[in-house]
C-alpha cells in the first residue's frame, strides 16, 4: 500500500487530486498528520500499514507527551507547526472510521478530524458538504485500484482541553464536513500474479475477502489474475433492503443471477467469464435467505468485510473444502485462526494466532506452503506403504515359507533387516525434496484408498511370485536334490541354526533385496516430490545395502558373508569344496552337508531374478499405480461411475 493523492472538497467541489503535500491547505495537512493511530517506537513508526504510509508522506514528527496530561502526542511539522493530540478514538470495524481531536499550538483552536471509508464519511458528514459527484468520483477511483478514504473535519474553536476529553465520541464527531479524500495505491507484489496462476495450476481456487470496497478488489483481481480480463464481475449489493446485482463494468443491472450462472456453467463448468463480487452486507443477506450456499463458490470476492464477517466466510468455505485462509493485519486473526490452515503474511498480531507465518508478506508463501504439505503427505503415505510392504513380505513371505520348510533365517539377517535396512531406509524415504511446481492435484489422504492398496497389493504379489519362483528354481537343481532340509537330521535345540540350509539360503537373499527395494520403490516422487535420484540420501542408502546384499549372494565363502550363514560352511568342507577357508571362524554348521554354498552359476541365476525382481517392482510402481496405466483406470472408472471431486471454477 501506497500514499497516492490527496483530492480536496471546497464549496462541494472536488479540486485535483495533489500528491504535493505541502500544497494543501493547513487544515487537511494538519488531518493527515492526525488522524492516524500510528506512533513511534525506538524511532520506528508501528501500526496499520495505512496510517504509517499516511504519515509518513506528510513528512512531520511524534513526539510523545509534550503538552503533560491533557495530550496523547505532540506533532511538529517540517516548518515547525505544532499540533497536540488531545483525544483519539480508534478505528472501529462497526463504524468504519476513526477520529482524532487535536489543538493548534498557534490558533489554540481544536480540530475534530474524522478518517473512514468513503461511504461511512459520506453517512455522517454534513449534507451540504457532499459534492453531487461524490458517488462517481470515489467509485471512479476505486475503479483504478486505489484504496480510497475521505476526511471530514469540524472545527471547535478555543476550548479547554479538559472539556474537549470529557465529549462523548458521538458528539465530538456530530456535524462534521467532507474536506478531502485520501487516495492509496495497491501496489501488487512482483510475484502475485504467478502465485495466482500457480495456484490455479494447483488445483486450488483463490478468493478474496477484504475490508476495501469491491471495486478496488475487483480491479486488483483482474490485476493479479484471479479474475480473467474478459471476465464479467458482478456485483451484489443492498439497495433499498433488497440485493440488487449489477455489472460493474457498465452499472446495469442482471435480472437473474442464477440464470446467469447456469448458462456459464453449461458450457464449461471451469471457464471463468462471469464472477461475482459481495459486499458484507449483500453476504449476510445471502445468508438470511439461504441462498449462500448455492453461490458461495460462483463468488470470487467478498468485499468490505469485518473481522466476524471473514471468519463466517472461512467457515462456510470450511464446508465444502480444506480451506487456507492468509492475511496480514490484525482484522484477519478471526479468520486465520478459524481456518484449516492460517497463514500470517506478517511478523505482527496475525503470526501469533495463526499456525503458519512468513517473514516475506508475499503471496507465494502460500504456493510454498502448499507444495510442502503435498510432498508431505505424499512421503508420509510412501513411509506407511513401505511399512506395509515390510509388514507383507516379513508375514506373507519370510514367516510362511520359514513355517512350511521349518527353517528360520540366520539371526545376522534379522539383525540386518530389522536394526539397519528398515529403520534407515525409512528414514531415508522421508528425506525427498519437495516437488519445484505445484501439482494440479493433491496426493490421495486415504490410508486403504484405491490408490494406496493398487500399490501395495501389486507389490505383494510381485514378490511374492518372485520369492516361490526362486524356491521353485532351487528344487530344480540337481545338486539340491537330496540335499531338502530335514528336521530330523539337526538339533533342533538349536533353533537359530535353523538357517543353515539352501532353503533359508534362498528365503534369506531374496527377503533381503525385497525388503531393500520397497525404499526404492516408494521414493518415486510422482508429481509432489523431485525425480528419484535428489533423494541423496536414499540413493547413497539404497546402493550401499543393495551392494551388500549383492556380495553375500555372489561371493565365496569369506568371512562378511559367513557372519550372515549365507554361502559358507564348516572350515574343512569348505576346503573340501575347493574354497579358501582361511578366513572363516564360525560355529559348527547345524545340518549333515556342513554348507550352504551355493554353485556359482545358480548364485548368479538367484541374484539376477532377485535384480528382475526390483526392477518389476520399480516398472510396476512407475508406469502402472503413477503412471499412464493407472491414469486411464481412473479415467475409465470417472466415465463409468462419476466423479465425486467437488467441481467449481478455479
Amino acid at each position: 500500500m501506497q500514499f497516492y493523492s490527496v483530492q480536496e472538497i471546497a464549496n462541494t467541489t472536488f479540486g485535483d487530486a495533489e500528491q504535493n503535500i505541502e500544497k494543501l491547505s493547513d487544515q487537511i495537512q494538519i488531518g493527515l498528520a492526525s488522524c492516524h493511530a500510528a506512533t513511534e517506537i525506538d524511532q520506528q513508526l508501528i501500526g496499520n500499514p495505512v496510517d504509517v504510509e499516511q504519515f509518513q508522506a506528510t513528512g512531520w514528527r511524534i513526539e510523545n507527551n509534550r503538552e503533560g496530561a491533557h495530550s496523547l502526542d505532540t506533532l511538529i511539522a517540517p516548518d515547525h507547526r505544532t499540533v497536540h493530540v488531545v483525544r483519539r478514538f480508534e478505528f472501529e470495524h462497526a463504524r468504519q472510521s476513526m477520529s482524532v481531536a487535536v489543538q493548534d499550538a498557534a490558533t489554540r483552536h481544536v480540530h475534530v478530524f474524522v478518517k473512514g471509508s468513503f461511504e461511512r464519511i459520506k453517512k455522517i458528514a454534513r449534507v451540504d458538504s457532499v459534492p453531487a459527484d461524490y458517488d462517481a468520483v470515489t467509485a471512479a477511483w476505486a475503479k483504478q485500484g486505489c484504496y480510497v478514504l475521505a476526511l471530514a473535519h469540524r472545527d471547535l474553536g478555543e476550548m479547554d482541553l479538559g472539556s474537549v476529553s470529557r465529549m462523548p465520541r458521538a458528539q465530538l464527531e456530530a456535524g462534521c464536513s467532507l474536506v478531502s479524500l485520501l487516495l492509496f495505491r495497491n501496489t501488487l507484489k512482483e510475484d502475485t500474479p504467478q502465485a495466482i496462476a500457480e495456484l490455479r495450476g494447483g488445483d486450488t481456487r483463490s478468493v478474496m475477502v477484504t475490508g476495501d470496497t469491491a471495486l478496488t478488489a475487483a480491479y486488483i483481481a483482474r490485476e493479479c489474475g484471479m479474475v480473467d480480463a474478459t471476465a464479467r464481475v458482478v456485483l451484489g449489493t443492498i439497495e433499498d433492503d433488497a440485493l440488487i446485482w449489477r455489472d460493474t463494468a457498465t452499472d446495469k443491472v442482471v435480472d437473474d443471477i442464477n440464470a446467469e450462472i447456469c448458462a456459464v456453467t453449461a458450457q464449461d463448468p471451469q471457464v471463468s467469464q462471469v464472477e461475482l463480487a459481495v459486499t458484507e452486507a449483500a453476504f449476510n443477506w445471502l445468508i438470511k435467505s439461504g441462498q449462500i450456499r448455492h453461490l458461495l463458490l460462483h463468488i470470487r470476492i467478498f468485499a468490505r468485510m469485518t473481522p466476524q464477517g471473514k471468519i463466517t466466510c472461512v467457515n462456510l468455505h470450511m464446508e465444502r473444502a480444506v480451506t487456507a485462509m492468509c492475511g496480514d493485519g490484525g482484522n484477519d486473526t478471526g479468520a486465520l485462526r478459524a481456518a484449516h490452515v492460517g497463514i500470517a503474511l506478517s511478523e505482527a498480531e496475525a503470526s501469533i494466532v495463526s499456525p503458519f507465518s512468513s517473514a516475506n508478506p508475499s503471496i507465494m508463501s502460500c504456493v510454498t506452503l502448499l507444495r510442502e504439505g503435498r510432498a508431505g503427505l505424499a512421503t508420509t503415505l510412501a513411509a506407511y506403504k513401505f511399512l506395509v510392504n515390510y509388514a507383507v513380505v516379513m508375514a506373507l513371505l519370510l514367516e510362511v515359507t520359514q513355517f512350511y520348510f521349518s527353517v528360520i533365517v540366520p539371526e545376522a539377517v534379522w539383525i540386518m533387516v530389522d536394526g539397519f535396512t528398515t529403520s534407515i531406509m525409512i528414514l531415508s524415504i522421508t528425506q525427498a525434496q519437495t516437488a519445484k511446481k505445484l501439482a494440479p492435484s493433491r496426493p490421495t489422504g486415504q490410508l486403504i484408498g484405491a490408490h494406496t492398496l493398487a500399490s501395495i497389493w501389486g507389490q505383494a504379489a510381485i514378490n511374492i511370485a518372485f520369492l516361490y519362483g526362486s524356491i521353485g528354481l532351487l528344487f530344480a537343481q540337481s545338486w539340491f536334490r537330496c540335499n531338502e532340509f530335514d528336521s530330523s537330521d539337526i538339533d533342533t535345540s538349536l533353533w537359530w541354526l535353523l538357517g543353515d540350509n539352501y532353503e533359508a539360503e534362498v528365503i534369506s537373499i531374496v527377503c533381503l533385496f525385497q525388503f531393500i527395494n520397497a525404499a526404492g520403490v516408494y521414493n518415486f516422487g510422482y508429481r509432489y516430490r523431485r525425480v528419484w535420484a535428489t533423494n541423496y540420501l536414499l540413493v547413497l542408502m539404497y546402493s550401499a545395502f543393495l551392494a551388500v546384499v549383492s556380495a553375500i549372494a555372489l561371493a565365496d565363502p569369506n568371512r562378511f558373508g559367513c557372519v550372515f550363514r549365507i554361502n559358507c560352511g564348516n572350515t574343512q568342507t569348505v576346503r573340501d569344496l575347493g574354497y579358501s577357508a582361511s578366513t572363516v571362524h564360525i560355529s559348527e554348521y547345524n545340518n549333515p552337508l556342513g554348507h550352504n554354498v551355493m554353485p556359482r552359476h545358480f548364485r548368479w541365476t538367484l541374484w539376477a531374478m532377485c535384480v528382475v525382481n526390483a526392477v518389476v517392482c520399480l516398472a510396476y510402481e512407475k508406469l502402472v499405480v503413477l503412471g499412464p496405466v493407472g491414469r486411464r483406470v481412473k479415467a475409465w472408472w470417472v466415465a463409468k461411475h462419476g466423479d465425486s471431486k467437488i467441481q467449481f471454477k478455479l
